[in-house]
């Protein structure tokens, strides 16, 4: 059995050099694929193609956050104290707002953006918005 930081690595290595794509490879959909591969449950986002609709959609909500905190919620996914390798949640980052991703290995994050690939960053505690168990 393969564990979660193998099942990582490997997840991470499809989106090297990958252009991301509002509605398909974004730092929402991208971690909720990656909750989809682990668990094999489908994450019940709403569905948006453009960075203003995804934006749209979250201020209906309240916040990405909250967003997500719905559609994980349907899933049976709740909150969790701390990130552990392979978490997904959503931090607070500096230059974009809040932002979805997955914690990996060493208590980084990764996460989409624009052009392609993934950024990793180590968040301070007090960015860190909310965290959900996948296992």
């Amino acid at each position: 059995m393969t564990d979660i930081s193998d099942k990582l690595k490997a997840f991470l290595a499809e989106a090297e050099g990958a252009p991301m794509v509002w509605g398909e490879s974004d730092c929402s959909t991208w971690p909720a694929l990656w909750v989809e591969r682990v668990r094999g449950i489908k994450i019940p986002l709403p569905k948006w193609s453009s960075r203003d609709e995804a934006h749209a959609l979250m201020r209906e909500a309240g916040s990405l956050a909250a967003l997500w905190e719905e559609a994980l919620g349907e899933c049976g996914i709740f909150e969790t104290g701390g990130p552990e390798t392979g978490d997904v949640g959503v931090i607070l980052s500096h230059a974009h707002g809040q932002a979805g991703g997955i914690f990996i290995d060493g208590g980084y994050f990764a996460w989409r953006a624009e052009p392609q690939g993934y950024r990793i960053l180590r968040p301070r505690q007090n960015t860190i918005v909310k965290v959900w168990s996948i296992q």
